[in-house]
């Protein structure tokens, strides 16, 4: 092994130098490829079996060493390349945006299992089993992409504008509470991600919204919802959902400052909702990672997950995001009878955020609102929504 500097790097690499000084470098592994100032530098991977010609006790010192270098010199190049299991806790609320109705609190917990590729990571079968299984579909059968399987555990509640009244209010939304356990396959590199879901869940008392919500209320010192005797009655909801979104513009550097533009689209078919979205999200700030996506909302998919933490050192985003959704149909515009709610077709959706990350961990501010989603009320809904990702 032979030590070099590379022009304008601050990092003294390990170069290999085949079968030099009694070293051998297993020819089965892959060797990592970093770029540093425009320079590729091959590293030997992380996997690789290093075996000089030393004694014992040299030999001993020296491999601790080694790996803690090469180590140390992926995380220097702000790049993993392997997805770690990753968990995720988002909470949508409406006093974020100054307001108390429709939509108005969400809680979503997710968990993102390691690669499919992953050898070590227990997790990592269980999202090599769901690529056998559906990996026929398509965006999900390349090689060159990473795969992971992420679960979650989510509860939505809509309640009127007015929750200190007892009796039903006619003229507006219902109260009702939604919980869902979904769990999606993804498919994702840089410029693309790709992904299959399935959701079951159920709407009523057993969501346990109005404990949640009387429980947030006292919390915060907020009015205490007076309203939930009359929420929307039991019933099973489940459907499928797919994704899938794409990078279509990158400029500028990690350190410096970085840029991006990407289309998404998706589709969902459920007893839930049944919709269509097209979306364009534009991204600037500094080590951005690859989700270029960053949606973690409680109403939105896990899309925002692989690839969140694959930018190590600090980190910070700001992102707008414009989008259209058709709903040809709605489990609450179809069962709000005899409260008036009745949901636009096509409705517009605007969302602006940011993150700061360190390491393993990443923090996250949205806020969004719709155009149109009731017809019958004046207001459009809107949430703000509070996320934090870390990484195992």
């Amino acid at each position: 092994m032979t030590a070099g500097k590379v022009p304008g790097c601050k990092l003294t690499l390990l170069l290999r130098q085949k079968r030099r000084s009694g070293c051998e470098h297993s020819p089965s592994l892959p060797a990592t490829t970093i770029l540093c100032n425009s320079t590729t530098i091959q590293t030997l991977a992380l996997e690789c079996t290093v075996r000089p010609k030393l004694s014992l006790l040299t030999e001993h010192l020296l491999r601790p060493t080694l790996r803690t270098l090469l180590g140390g010199l992926t995380f220097s190049a702000f790049a993993i390349t392997a997805q770690a299991d990753t968990f995720n806790i988002a909470w949508d609320n409406d006093l974020f945006t100054g307001t108390d109705r429709g939509y108005t609190n969400g809680l979503k917990l997710s968990y993102l299992t390691a690669s499919a590729d992953d050898q070590q990571k227990k997790s990592a079968s269980l999202a090599r089993g769901a690529k056998d299984a559906v990996g026929f579909l398509p965006g999900l059968n390349s090689q060159t992409q990473e795969h992971a399987l992420a679960f979650s555990l989510r509860q939505l509640m809509v309640t009127p504008a007015d929750i200190t009244a007892s009796e039903p209010q006619l003229d507006d939304l219902p109260y009702a509470g939604f919980l869902f356990a979904s769990t999606t396959l993804w498919s994702w590199d840089a410029n693309s991600i790709t992904g299959y879901g399935v959701h079951l869940g159920v709407v009523g008392p057993e969501s346990g919204a109005e404990e949640s919500q009387k429980w947030a209320h006292e919390l915060t010192g907020n009015e205490t919802p007076n309203g939930w005797d009359h929420q929307l009655g039991t019933d099973v909801l489940g459907g499928v959902q797919a994704a899938h979104a794409r990078k279509i513009m990158h400029s500028g550097s990690p350190d410096d400052l970085e840029q991006e533009v990407s289309l998404l689209g998706s589709a969902m078919l459920s007893s839930f909702k049944t919709n269509g979205r097209i979306g364009l999200v534009w991204r600037i700030g500094q080590y951005l990672p690859i989700n270029f996506v960053p949606d973690y909302a409680g109403t939105a998919s896990t899309i925002g997950m692989p690839g969140a933490l694959n930018a190590n050192g600090r980190g910070w985003s700001v992102f707008l995001g414009m989008g259209l959704e058709y709903v040809p149909y709605s489990y609450l515009d179809e069962n709000s009878d005899p409260f008036r709610f009745d949901e636009s077709l096509v409705q517009g959706q605007v969302g602006i955020g940011g993150t700061w990350q360190w390491n393993q961990l990443q923090l996250a501010m949205i806020l969004r609102a719709t155009t149109g989603e009731e017809e019958t009320n004046k207001d459009n809904f809107s949430f703000g929504t509070l996320s934090l990702t870390w990484a195992l």
